[in-house]
């Protein structure tokens, strides 16, 4: 990883190596509110999409498109949500299939560590997408706070 790419830019990466381009995200219709999460900015692209009459994105394009825009939007207003968290208080959040997902706290202090720990949980909850959070800039549900990083089954964890 680059550091002195912005996380825009690195999921903008992700985008393309799971085989979708920028027209997923610009083309998308869907328009970031700051209220948003990635889960809510999937569905909202997803409707969006059918409602245009295109068939429905793969979930892993999906996910990489709302990535993408959530960072945009993050950093555009760097005040309200800050992106540099610190070691430790981290949540991993966990995607099932469709808009189901789950938050738990990880008791793990060290980021390496919390995505060892988390990485475990994923596979054992039998589900292909993560993400590790500080709980900071956001509420404490599901998609809240600064992204730490994401998994996803295919690729391992990227930021």
């Amino acid at each position: 990883m680059n550091s002195k790419q912005s996380s825009s830019e690195q999921f903008g990466q992700h985008l393309k190596s799971v085989g979708g381009s920028e027209a997923d995200v610009s083309g998308s219709a869907y328009v970031v509110t700051e209220e948003d999460t990635v889960e809510s900015v999937v569905s909202g692209m997803r409707m969006k999409q059918q409602e245009h009459g295109g068939a429905a994105s793969q979930p892993s394009i999906l996910h990489a498109s709302a990535e993408v825009a959530i960072s945009r939007r993050d950093e555009n207003d760097p005040a309200h949500h800050p992106g540099t968290s610190q070691p430790g208080e981290y949540q991993l959040d966990i995607h099932y299939g469709g808009d189901h997902s789950t938050r738990e706290p990880v008791p793990e202090a060290d980021l390496e560590a919390a995505q060892i720990w988390g990485q475990g949980r994923i596979e054992a909850a039998g589900a292909d997408f993560g993400a590790i959070y500080f709980p900071t800039g956001g509420g404490v549900g599901p998609g809240s706070g600064a992204l730490e990083c994401r998994y996803d089954r295919a690729v391992g964890w990227y930021r």
